[in-house]
């Protein structure tokens, strides 16, 4: 039964908050804390990560992992995951009973539960929030919170079926860890950014990251369902931005696929915050390759058949509907000898096979982001706690701060890393 006072309540029982709540057992092992979540189960959106197989972190987590965290600066992010690091969260799963493997049909690092079980990870951080005593409250959401002048915060809570029941809880501590607007089917609905907002903390505008693009393009229209690696490069008023090789999928709406995904970010936050519409990708058929280099690529090819059609000359190379719809666009004969291709006819071919333009119209939705960019200001957050410069004992912790990361693990990196950080209620 819920109490009406405890040491410590935690808004949010996602990853951050499972862990935060975790940690102030284990340094606070005498305080009493309650656990607090809108849905109906503890960490529904990590069953969803890594495709249901919980992508838990990342090898390249413990070297010069800054760089792959936005938002907030360096010096914060150091701090927090110093204080929790890969080597420390690698140990806490393990000493859970979970082993991890490092997922090698990709370079990128991914480390996965051995049962490729997301469930396995949920079920076990549950199973030791109860065996430390913790209590939950599940379909239950706080609707403020009111800070009062005997050192305590009153928290003003709603109870699903029976959203007109009002409770009030009190607590010494409180760590908010509400996450932030992406798969709000799963419960992140940004109501976390209004309590912080109340309580006087700016809000950078969130925008959804991760995320397939909208682009109505011939070349995705004509390649519907196909999927190839590619380099992509996001170009932003002129600039480059980003670049990066892996998987890209062609859709009736535009591109997805990992690689579109990594570089989606700054698009999303161009077109989503700063509402401007300069955005276009370059796309690489020969990731990593330059046009002199495809050049020799492709008269090596012709050399050896110089009677054979320009399309099926690009077979074996690229998936056989691709040459088609490429030739096409580009109004060259597919069925031409590649012999008869003359030196203005390869100069065009190469150009866009190596920086083929894709203009960008927008992004999907929070429903198909996989990370929020945005949410609450670090810089009214100290970097060696994530305590609340504005409130004392006030925390924040995981994805409703301003700190998002690369896709392969980085993000849920960060919930264990500032949930532990935050769990040490250090001032």
């Amino acid at each position: 039964m819920v109490k009406s006072s405890y040491d410590v309540a935690i808004i949010g029982g996602g990853a951050a908050g499972m862990m935060a709540a975790i940690s102030v057992k284990k340094n606070h092992p005498h305080y009493s804390v309650l656990l607090i979540d809108r849905t109906f189960a503890l960490g529904r959106k990590i069953l969803v990560c890594g495709a249901g197989r919980c992508n838990i972190t990342n090898i390249n987590l413990n070297s010069n992992f800054a760089k792959r965290y936005y938002g907030a600066s360096e010096k914060f992010i150091n701090s927090i995951i110093e204080q929790f690091s890969y080597e420390q969260i690698i140990g806490f799963f393990l000493d859970l009973g979970i082993k991890l493997y490092v997922e090698r049909k990709t370079n990128i690092g991914k480390l996965f539960p051995i049962t490729d079980q997301a469930k396995t990870v949920t079920a076990l951080l549950e199973d030791e929030i109860l065996s430390l005593g913790i209590e939950i409250m599940l379909n239950t959401n706080c609707k403020k919170i009111e800070p009062t002048t005997d050192q305590e915060y009153k928290l003003h809570l709603t109870s699903e079926p029976e959203p007109s029941t009002n409770n009030i809880v009190k607590a010494k501590y409180v760590v908010i860890s509400a996450g932030g607007k992406t798969y709000p089917a799963l419960g992140s609905n940004g109501s976390g950014y209004d309590l912080a907002r109340s309580l006087g903390h700016k809000i950078i505008t969130p925008v959804p990251s991760a995320l397939p693009l909208e682009s109505k393009n011939q070349l995705s229209h004509g390649l519907q369902g196909i999927k190839m690696e590619m380099e992509v490069t996001s170009i932003i008023a002129g600039e480059v931005i980003k670049r990066t090789t892996d998987d890209v999928l062609f859709t009736q709406y535009g591109l997805s696929g990992p690689a579109i995904l990594n570089v989606s970010r700054e698009i999303s936050i161009r077109i989503n915050r700063e509402q401007k519409q300069d955005v276009e990708l370059s796309l690489n058929f020969f990731p990593g390759e330059t046009k002199l280099t495809v050049e020799h690529i492709l008269k090596q090819r012709w050399i050896k058949r110089p009677e054979q059609q320009l399309e099926k000359s690009f077979y074996g190379i690229f998936p056989n509907k691709v040459p088609l719809v490429f030739l096409k666009l580009l109004n060259l004969d597919p069925q031409v000898k590649v012999r008869e291709v003359t030196s203005a006819q390869l100069e065009l071919i190469v150009t866009n096979l190596t920086n083929w333009r894709v203009k960008i119209s927008g992004t999907k939705g929070w429903n198909e982001a996989e990370f929020t960019a945005g949410g609450v200001h670090t810089k009214e957050i100290k970097h060696t706690s994530l305590a609340s410069t504005i409130h004392p004992r006030l925390y924040f912790c995981g994805e409703i701060l301003d700190v998002d990361g690369d896709v392969g693990g980085f993000n849920l990196s960060w919930a264990w890393s500032s949930g532990y950080v935050a769990g040490k209620l250090l001032i």
